[in-house]
């Protein structure tokens, strides 16, 4: 039975992945988590389980850590915080990101573990060479402007990546990945808009847009990504590669609100609001396509995005709704 760690395993990702490979039956978990993001309530129905094992500290316990990782084959390194408004403060984002997969890569060289590190889309910035190709170049905006703090400290990562790889020869894939959600995703705009929009619009409130809405992104449900990280776990060809997870479905937010409109059937006026870019972002320009290239993916790990976009947008009114209910 081979052991696995997963850091941000309450989070919306990390969550469903600890279901799958529990399922699986043939990993133990360590988890870790300090509930900055995640939720205890993502993880409350495995805590019984003999071979998942949380512990509730940060990526940054460094000694803690030491100890943890010792006789894990792999690290799954999900936890990271991500800046949204110019007006946050960015320390958080570069200290967890920066410190903490420093951390993780510097105890998988201690006890010899392979890494599986979280990127993200987020890293090819402003670049228009689409689809979005994993050896294209990187467009990003001016240093001032905070909100990159995210991308950076991310591109510093996948960095740190190759530097313990090359260097120490510590086995690891950087996994980009796109857009994600479920009904565990956070209703906070670091959880994407469809989980958002589909709370708003269940509660009849209104939808906020930022800018006009005609920026689009390729979304794909919590499934497909778990399945392309749990691919590239056991890959031995995906060491030392950067790949792209996610769904290469485009759909403009202001579409992805009418759509989710529809699908919940509600009799209500979809109440839209929009907000300029500037009075969130400041000078920061948001990122006006996003469309992932998933050949090598699909070439080097056997992946395909099985859920369609609309498919996974009602599973998730499904489920919100029945929350709701129980509130």
């Amino acid at each position: 039975m081979k052991k696995v760690l997963i850091t941000g395993v309450a989070g919306m990702i990390g969550s469903h992945l600890l279901d799958a490979l529990l399922n699986q039956g043939i990993y133990e978990i360590i988890g870790i988590d300090n509930f900055s993001f995640g939720k205890k309530d993502n993880i409350q129905h495995n805590l019984s389980n003999p071979r998942f094992h949380f512990y509730p500290i940060s990526v940054l316990d460094f000694e803690s850590l030491k100890i943890l990782t010792k006789d894990i084959d792999i690290i799954i390194h999900l936890a990271a915080v991500k800046k949204i408004g110019e007006a946050d403060s960015s320390m958080e984002t570069l200290r967890v990101n920066n410190d903490g997969t420093e951390f993780i890569y510097e105890t998988a060289k201690m006890w010899g573990a392979k890494v599986i590190l979280a990127s993200t889309s987020d890293v090819y910035g402003m670049s228009t060479d689409l689809p979005l190709r994993e050896d294209g170049d990187l467009l990003l905006g001016p240093s001032m402007i905070r909100r990159w703090s995210y991308a950076v400290s991310k591109l510093n990562c996948e960095q740190l990546a190759f530097a313990y790889f090359q260097d120490f020869h510590v086995p690891t894939v950087i996994l980009r990945y796109f857009g994600g959600f479920s009904p565990r995703s956070s209703f906070s705009w670091s959880g994407g808009h469809i989980p958002i929009f589909i709370n708003a619009i269940l509660r009849n409130q209104e939808v906020t847009i930022h800018g006009d809405g005609t920026q689009t992104r390729s979304m794909a449900f919590v499934s497909d990504i778990v399945n392309g990280t749990i691919l590239s776990m056991e890959n031995e060809h995906a060491i030392g590669e950067v790949i792209n997870i996610g769904n290469d479905e485009e759909l403009s937010v202001l579409d992805t609100a009418k759509l989710i409109h529809s699908l919940t059937n509600s009799k209500a006026e979809l109440k839209l609001k929009f907000l300029p870019f500037e009075d969130i972002f400041g000078q920061y320009k948001d990122i006006m396509r996003r469309i992932p290239d998933l050949t090598k993916a699909k070439k080097l790990l056997g992946y395909t995005p099985i859920v369609p976009l609309k498919e996974a947008i009602e599973k998730t009114i499904n489920e919100s709704r029945a929350r709701l209910k129980q509130e």
